[in-house]
């Protein structure tokens, strides 16, 4: 099966979920691959940046406890949530307000991964 999509058309589609501010794909070295928000006062620079970082560390933890390869994280803050996944090379972050149903959005992450994956 062929797709018509393109990495930032998924990126749009994860900020069309309710309570979803912002879906980028971020490289190792903390740079913004590709973006979507529907919030224009988060700086994509510095989510680039401490995401980048702050996966790095996470992958560290599971290896030196021998978890195994690291998938997803979700950190939750007075003011929303981050979640971020294992994107081949990359990681996809997304950032959503409090409320955000998470369950959902890890269920679109998982649907759509491995397609933003290969396109990325």
């Amino acid at each position: 099966m062929v797709s018509n999509k393109d990495p930032k058309s998924i990126l749009n589609e994860l900020v069309e979920l309710p309570g979803v501010m912002a879906a980028t794909v971020i490289g190792r070295d903390g740079f913004i691959i590709e973006c979507s928000a529907s919030n224009t006062e988060i700086d994509l620079d510095a989510l680039g940046a401490v995401v980048s970082t702050g996966f790095g560390a996470a992958e560290v933890m599971g290896t030196e406890i021998q978890l195994g390869y690291l998938t997803q994280t979700i950190m939750e803050y007075d003011l929303g949530k981050i979640l971020t996944a294992s994107c081949g090379d990359n990681i996809l972050a997304i950032v959503t307000e409090p409320n955000a149903i998470i369950g959902n959005i890890r269920h679109q992450i998982k649907k759509n991964i491995a397609e933003l994956t290969k396109l990325i």
